[in-house]
């Protein structure tokens, strides 16, 4: 017998929507009984034939009480008709029809069967959660539906969906809104005077919120932490604190079975619970007896950096989708209250970013890989992003585990089947082809699993690891992800574990993050990649200049290791010599000023040897003059007047008459070296070299003698004057050129000379005889006529011995003195 939840209303108009569609998307609030009540009609439907329901559930502790309790609704064990895969876990039988699954367990049963021929429908619940594997598992249902299966249901469920955004992909899904049953939530906020509390100062305020609401209110609580250290700090806040009758129960997702289910069981009689639990409790979950939540506002989330190549964790401020949820767990059986630690007023963002937007695609494009089909061809709620497809596809070329064509080879389909991330796959399958297979196992589980180590060195955690194995210290879910992974590999422990091979496994999964040290001493390293790293630990790896970084966060440019195992020079020759390249490589060296031609030994961009070359040849050399040219700039060249005005020239005539010939700008030349430059480098290897270049030759060379005549047309260099002087015009602004001249060599000059074909006059500078400006004018009629009797007479006083004539058009230009001019 169903129990009365508001889903019933609608499982008739459910039953009708999927006889005549095979796209459904179900909205239903919290506590309106979607996860359990739906599977369980939906085993009656005629048109399942027989056929199993398999429901994707994102969270292994939601997956496993959805089935238990619908197993407890047939009065069945769990296993029978109703049963459960998760990670490391699994309980069905050849009678299961109905399958809770999670995270990649629904990929792997389309991966072996495309057409999925034993399912009948595929429910996705909570699927506003946005999870990876929910959004790959519903894009590769969609083309199986289209291609294989036609009658195959797909059903899309969740509290806060967006239909409308949903509908594109799902253009055949019929939509049922279900009504929630939600007991009435009362709020209280942060108070305004006290400011919001950060995760690493999280813990006395919650302590005090909680405390406080056990006297305020009556019944057992949940709350929401951002992680386990938040969770152990609240614990031990409260300790001393509560009274006998208060029992407190973490909550979280590495937690043993049997401790998630103490948490999650109601309360002894006459006893009080307070569960201390992250967002695992957000969604899915019904904890009897609470009725009050206490939410933190914050949570913590894993983010990939695709600039560093490093998943980055981070704690955040949650959603208002997420807040909606963490309050309807007070209101799931009763009346109840939830404190939030934020003001009132603050906002929250809607929604979270989908995972597949900020995800590592390794893993996703090596299911692609495997399933044959690109990111364009099949349908998405939201496209991977390119550059997170380019670099993931990258990435799986160099592991050799697809093709440059996509395709998938059998070292990726290796991989794929030991169920890890595609690094840790390709560290486990080469480490046990050269006996390193058990050492692999430790390190994956170190790198993958909450195992309580906590330091840096992986090789110590290597033999930490171990130890608590063989001594039983290293707890039942550890050793079971231990067993697990051997079982898959086939790797069992040896008499002698070498603990020293931590470097090389780790570079074999991270080769893009072996690093060197910049400098003997330093904390500060250089990745492989490309980017800087630092040892938060001074005194770690003290004597190693090689590491191999397994883990590395923080924020900026810089990223902290957090993980890493060292690496020597010869291991990394033995193991990735087929990576390293060498090259010859020129420096121009700033102190010397002259190039340097260097041999190294590379892998990416780590230097790992460099030698120098005595006799380069003249092509390398030149491309080192360049990068000093580069690195110095122009300016090293010997620009004497002519190579300079002509450069200026052009510039003049590019700037009105935009595209007439090459560019000579200080931003153009220093990028096109090489066109203009490179031919006449043979023989200069130094500054010393480069004075004796011929900088007018090079650039008329540029031009060509067409476009010199051009030029001389449009911007001649020089002027001849009234005197017969030919005076230079200066272009070094180009929106007006100058023409600098005395005074009286222009006697007789009526207008004012232009260039640009007569189109732009030049600004003349009349100087006096001791070449002072005495006016600016680029009308030089209108001069003669306003202007230059008041200039005359003031030129006549101070310069008595040359010649002022009363009539300057009529007067003889000269450069001389009036003596000068007698003389003549």
């Amino acid at each position: 017998m169903l129990p009365e939840l508001p889903i019933q209303a609608v499982l008739p108009e459910i039953g009708q929507a999927l006889s005549g569609n095979h796209q459904l998307i179900l909205q239903a609030p919290p506590g309106a009984g979607k996860t359990t009540v739906v599977p369980l009609e939906l085993l009656k439907a005629a048109w399942l034939e027989g056929k199993k329901i398999v429901m994707l559930e994102p969270r292994r502790l939601a997956a496993r009480n959805a089935a238990l309790r619908m197993a407890e609704l047939l009065g069945e064990a769990v296993g029978q008709r109703v049963g459960y895969r998760i990670r490391q876990e699994t309980k069905v039988s050849a009678a299961t029809r109905i399958e809770v699954v999670t995270e990649g367990i629904l990929t792997r049963m389309l991966q072996r069967d495309p057409s999925l021929e034993e399912v009948g429908v595929l429910l996705f619940d909570e699927f506003h959660e946005r999870s990876i594997h929910a959004d790959l598992g519903l894009s590769l249902a969609l083309q199986s539906q289209s291609l294989l299966r036609d009658d195959l249901k797909l059903v899309v469920m969740s509290a806060t969906l967006n239909a409308e955004a949903l509908k594109g992909v799902l253009p055949d899904a019929a939509v049922v809104t279900s009504e929630g049953r939600c007991y009435p939530v009362a709020y209280r906020y942060l108070d305004i005077r006290r400011k919001p509390p950060e995760a690493k100062s999280i813990a006395s305020l919650i302590a005090e919120t909680i405390l406080s609401a056990l006297t305020e209110e009556q019944g057992s609580m949940l709350v929401f932490l951002p992680g386990v250290k938040e969770i152990n700090a609240v614990e031990r806040a409260l300790q001393g604190s509560t009274s006998s009758d208060i029992v407190i129960a973490p909550l979280y997702g590495d937690l043993s079975k049997a401790a998630q289910q103490h948490a999650i069981a109601p309360a002894a009689e006459g006893k009080r619970k307070i569960v201390l639990a992250t967002n695992i409790a957000e969604t899915s979950l019904t904890i009897d007896g609470v009725r009050i939540v206490v939410d933190s506002g914050l949570e913590r989330f894993v983010e990939y950096d695709a600039a560093s190549g490093m998943n980055r964790m981070r704690t955040r401020m949650i959603t208002q989708d997420s807040a909606v949820q963490r309050a309807g767990r007070a209101g799931r059986t009763q009346e109840g209250v939830c404190y939030r630690l934020w003001h009132e007023n603050k906002p929250l963002v809607p929604h979270a970013r989908p995972e597949i937007l900020q995800s590592d695609l390794a893993p996703l494009m090596l299911e692609l890989a495997n399933w044959g089909a690109g990111v364009d061809e099949l349908t998405w709620v939201d496209r991977p992003p390119v550059h997170a497809v380019e670099e993931a596809s990258m990435i799986l070329i160099s592991l050799n585990m697809v093709d440059v064509s996509g395709r998938i080879t059998p070292h990726g389909e290796a991989a794929l089947a030991l169920g890890l991330h595609p690094r840790l796959a390709h560290m486990l399958l080469r480490a046990k082809a050269e006996g390193l297979g058990y050492e692999a196992v430790l390190l994956a589980t170190l790198l993958q699993e909450r195992t309580g180590f906590s330091g840096t060195d992986l090789a110590e955690g290597v033999r930490w690891l171990d130890r608590a194995l063989q001594t039983g210290e290293s707890g039942h879910l550890l050793r079971h992800a231990v067993n697990l992974l051997k079982k898959r590999t086939g790797c069992e422990r040896g008499s002698r574990v070498q603990t020293g091979a931590a470097g090389v496994l780790a570079a074999l999964a991270y080769p893009d993050r072996i690093a060197k040290r910049r400098m003997r001493g330093s904390e500060r390293f250089l990745l492989a990649n490309g980017k800087g790293a630092v040892l938060g630990d001074a005194t770690m790896f003290l004597h190693d200049d090689y590491l191999a970084v397994a883990e590395a966060g923080g924020q900026g440019e810089t990223l902290r290791i957090f993980h890493a195992a060292a690496l020597s020079q010869s291991e990394l020759e033995a193991w990735f010599g087929d990576a390293i390249v060498t090259e010859e490589q020129v420096a121009w060296n700033d102190d010397s000023g002259r190039v340097e031609a260097l041999r190294l030994l590379r892998l990416g961009a780590l230097t790992l040897e460099q030698s120098r070359i005595e006799n380069p040849s003249p092509a390398l050399v030149a491309k080192g003059v360049l990068e000093g040219i580069r690195r110095s700039g122009l300016s090293v060249l010997p620009w004497e007047k002519k190579s300079l005005s002509l450069r200026e020239r052009v510039n003049f005539v590019n700037r009105h008459l935009p595209g007439t010939f090459e560019l000579m700008d200080d931003d153009t030349l220093p990028k096109t070296l090489e066109h203009w430059l490179l031919p006449y480098l043979d023989g200069v290897r130094d500054l010393k070299g480069l004075q004796k270049l011929d900088m007018h030759s090079i650039l008329s060379a540029l031009l060509g003698w067409d476009a010199l005549q051009k030029l001389d047309a449009l911007a001649p260099e020089t002027v001849t004057v009234p005197s017969g002087s030919t005076i230079r015009i200066d272009y070094a602004d180009p929106e007006q050129p100058v023409l600098a001249v005395r005074l009286q060599e222009v006697f007789g000059w009526e207008r004012t000379p232009a260039v640009l074909a007569g189109k732009m006059p030049l600004m003349l500078h009349l100087l006096s005889p001791a070449q002072r400006p005495v006016q600016v004018t680029k009308d030089l009629a209108s001069f003669w006529r306003e202007g230059y009797a008041e200039v005359r007479k003031e030129l006549r006083g101070r310069y008595k011995k040359h010649y002022w004539p009363e009539d300057p058009y009529e007067a003889v230009a000269t450069a001389k003195t009036k003596k000068g001019m007698a003389r003549g």
